[in-house]
């Protein structure tokens, strides 16, 4: 069984030229679900059965020591697939 997951900081997350960071959770998160659901319908054209779960909020981290720019958290929702 394959998995994929779509994670909203995926979909919307951006460092900025002041080393700081622009992200809007609500429509990240509507660009993940609608990009899991595409892919669902991919799957099933090519003859797949898969099956969907959304993993709620999940903490994600960027930044951090060694990249340049400051360590940040969001909690973001995850969606996914099996097949």
């Amino acid at each position: 069984m394959a998995q994929k997951t779509f994670s909203g900081i995926n979909y919307g997350f951006r460092w900025t030229d002041d080393d700081w960071y622009e992200y809007d959770g609500v429509q990240a998160e509507k660009k993940a679900l609608k990009a899991r659901n595409a892919f669902v319908k991919e799957l099933k054209a090519d003859g797949y059965r898969p099956t969907t779960f959304s993993l709620g909020s999940q903490l994600v981290s960027r930044g951090g020591i060694g990249s340049g720019n400051p360590h940040i958290e969001i909690w973001t929702k995850c969606y996914g697939v099996n097949w």
